[in-house]
Order: C-alpha cells, then sequence, then structure tokens
C-alpha cells in the first residue's frame, strides 16, 4: 500500500511539474516559449491590421508604417515554421504584387486608398499569415488548425477586413 501511494504521490508531481511548464490556448497544450511567441505573433497581426485601417496614400508615414508592421509579422511569426512555410508567409507579406506591402506601394504609387476590391486581396493573405502563425506553434495540422480558428475568433479578421474595404467606399 505504501509503494502505491508513493507511486501515485510521485506521477502526481510529474504531471504538475509538466503541467506548470505549458499554456493551453485553443484546448491545446503549447509550452511556454512558444506560447509567448503566440501572444506576439497574435499582437503583430493586430498591429497590422490596425495599420493598415490608418492608411491613407496622401501619408507616406502611415504606407511606412505598413511596411514596419509586415516585416514585425515576418521576423516573430516565422519562428519555427519550415522553409516553405516562410516563403509562404513571406509573399503574402512582401512586395509581390499580391503581398501587402505590394498592394500598399502599388495604392501609394497609383494615389488610391484601401476600398472593398483591395481590402478583399488581403482576406486570403491573412488566413495564411494566422494559418503559418499557428503552424509555427504548435507539433500537428489538427492543433494549428484548433489554434488558426480560435486566432481568427479572437482578431475578428474577416469582420475587420469588411469594415477596412468599406471605410473608404
Amino acid at each position: 500500500m505504501k509503494k502505491f501511494v508513493l507511486l501515485l504521490t510521485t506521477a502526481c508531481l510529474a504531471f504538475i511539474l509538466v503541467a506548470c511548464g505549458q499554456k493551453t490556448y485553443a484546448g491545446i497544450q503549447i509550452d511556454n516559449d512558444k506560447y509567448s511567441q503566440l501572444t506576439q505573433s497574435k499582437k503583430n497581426i493586430n498591429t497590422l491590421l490596425d495599420t493598415l485601417s490608418k492608411y491613407d496614400y496622401r501619408n507616406s508615414a502611415s504606407a511606412n508604417a505598413v511596411y514596419r508592421a509586415a516585416d514585425k509579422v515576418m521576423s516573430t511569426n516565422a519562428r519555427g515554421l519550415d522553409t516553405a512555410d516562410k516563403e509562404k508567409l513571406d509573399v503574402v507579406l512582401d512586395n509581390s504584387p499580391h503581398g501587402i506591402k505590394g498592394i500598399i506601394k502599388d495604392a501609394t504609387k497609383k494615389q488610391y486608398n484601401v476600398d472593398g476590391s483591395v481590402a478583399s486581396q488581403f482576406h486570403n493573405n491573412f488566413q495564411v499569415i494566422i494559418d503559418t502563425t499557428a503552424k509555427a506553434v504548435t507539433h500537428s495540422e489538427v492543433q494549428a488548425d484548433k489554434v488558426s480558428s480560435q486566432l481568427n475568433q479572437e482578431l475578428n479578421v474577416e469582420k475587420r477586413l469588411y469594415k477596412l474595404g468599406s471605410q473608404n467606399e
């Protein structure tokens, strides 16, 4: 009986020690470092959405703020991704014609703000950003899908992009 109690106590202690080293997000256990990365990544995505909503082609500082926010998303959110996923993230953020920075550079050059047709180009970009962010902090596709869904819900991306497009109509 004493051995059983000792074994049970040891098992409980081991469980508590393991649990203390992890946080839960979207029902998924994530270690502290990855949780910190996820928290920072979420803030960076939020900042990027905010800077896009403040973009005005007449103000070069607003375009520069979008570029800085996109660079910050790339540097933080790419940690832990394989090369192919880093490239996907880079394409949707950078200067490619359909990347966020490329769209804003084109809008600045051609002097137009983000309306509904421009904002619609961001939907796929943000889905890739959120999916790769989730993938960077999880161990499987199932976990990444759960984290991605939770991020979409918390950041309210679709509604914010719709609002972004309608504010300049």
